[in-house]
């Protein structure tokens, strides 16, 4: 049973040991492993109900307190409760004595949501093209294996001694990729998983920041 701490260091790996400059293509690969519907894109009109965050989208990095609490709120081990409470405090900042809005406040919100947006989509970005080599790399292991199994059979066919060194290097090659490729199936589902988290802990932050902007 895979800890919460290992499992977010080997999910951190997977997904973000590269940096990914284009989106993921429109189409799935072939073997898509997940249950879930392919879409790379980060659907913003069932997100959101608030104001149009276009202009929002090219300033809300330009405000060093949105930035702030936009870098806070995107942390991907950060517990929903813990969330609200910080999208509470940036929107207090923004009234006198927590009472009367400022006038800025649904500014700073639509702002504070845009940079959020901004983060999710880039993070569901590297996510499927994460996803994507995860599933080029598990190909590549089924074909090492259906290789190595491949020369075993043939080494066998040969009455090759079990000892020798040929055998030996084709039986522990079987062994390594199959021991891999397992281990990383085990891993499918929550690499599956990991965009509807993206897209959840989005649509909490969402509606908390629309409670200030009704």
């Amino acid at each position: 049973m895979l800890s919460k701490m290992h499992l977010l260091i080997i999910l951190n790996f997977v997904f973000f040991s590269f940096f990914v400059q284009a989106a993921p293509p429109e189409k799935p690969p072939k073997k898509w492993p997940c249950d879930q519907v392919y879409n790379p894109k980060l659907n913003i009109s069932s997100i959101w109900q608030g104001p149009s965050i276009d202009k929002a989208l090219k300033d809300w990095w330009k405000d060093d307190d949105v930035i702030e609490y936009v870098n806070q709120l995107a942390n991907p081990v950060l517990k929903e409760d813990e969330g609200v409470l910080i999208i509470e405090d940036f929107a207090k900042k923004y009234t006198y004595f927590g009472l009367i809005k400022k006038a800025e406040q649904k500014e700073k919100l639509t702002f504070l949501f845009a940079g959020l947006y901004q983060k999710a989509k880039d993070r569901r970005n590297r996510q499927y093209e994460g996803i994507i080599k995860f599933v080029d790399r598990q190909e590549s292991l089924r074909k090492a294996i259906g290789s190595a199994s491949k020369q075993l059979r043939k080494l066998r066919k040969e009455k090759v001694d079990q000892k020798d060194k040929k055998f030996i290097d084709a039986n522990s090659q079987l062994e390594w990729n199959t021991r891999v490729f397992d281990q990383r199936t085990r891993l499918t589902e929550y690499i599956c998983e990991e965009p509807v988290f993206n897209t959840q802990r989005l649509g909490y932050q969402s509606r908390k920041i629309m409670t200030y902007l009704k």
